[in-house]
């Protein structure tokens, strides 16, 4: 479940004065606080601070240097492969995991600042739904459905003729009563654990129900 790099997030040895890092920084900052139409590529620039000409060397445009921000701010769940190194382990354990890793990563305030910039700003720039989705949500489902393929091959998760749509399902009951409640800046009604388990019971239920 590791991101794909980011436009520009060269390694350190092909970046060793950290130019691109301090670009993403301006940027993030700037997103944040004035918002994706407000916020220019001069500003951007003027903030890292680089040349113009050296801004556009890493990044082409703003949609790039957008999508290169929403992955390092991702990163730290998208680059952490909770399922694909899960092997043989119990799949309760796993998805358990996995969901703990979601949540701990939404704790991260600049996460649910940057989801609620793009739901405000989408409609008159759909690029940067496209970039949550394409860095974020796209690869997370993808590896929780080749994870529940995995498990379904194995005997483990029986009835689950469509991964995607089971992992799209599971990730439903996981946002609902966790996630939302936090964008729309709510107590959450149900304790993690409680949630967690009862969306892992309706997954695995008819596996147990199989055996």
């Amino acid at each position: 479940m590791a991101a794909r790099p980011a436009p520009g997030n060269t390694p350190r040895a092909k970046d060793p004065r950290g130019t691109a890092v301090r670009i993403r920084a301006a940027a993030r900052m700037l997103f944040l606080s004035k918002g994706y139409g407000a916020t220019s590529m001069d500003a951007v620039a003027a903030a890292a601070p680089v040349s113009k000409r050296t801004l556009y060397q890493y990044y082409a445009s703003k949609e790039d240097l957008f999508a290169a921000v929403i992955e390092e701010v991702w990163s730290a769940f998208t680059g952490a492969p909770v399922l694909s190194e899960a092997g043989e382990a119990d799949p309760r354990a796993v998805l358990h995991a996995f969901v703990q890793s979601l949540v701990s990563h939404w704790e991260r305030p600049e996460v649910i600042a940057f989801l609620r910039l793009i739901i405000a700003e989408a409609p008159r720039a759909p690029e940067l739904s496209a970039a949550y989705f394409r860095s974020t949500k796209e690869p997370t489902v993808q590896a929780l459905a080749a994870y529940l393929e995995r498990l379904s091959r194995a005997g483990k998760l029986a009835g689950a003729p469509d991964p995607m749509l089971a992992a799209a399902q599971f990730m439903g009951a996981i946002k609902e009563p966790l996630f939302w409640p936090r964008v729309l800046g709510v107590p959450s009604a149900f304790p993690v654990e409680v949630a967690t388990d009862r969306a892992i019971d309706a997954l695995l239920s008819k596996a147990r129900r199989a055996d």
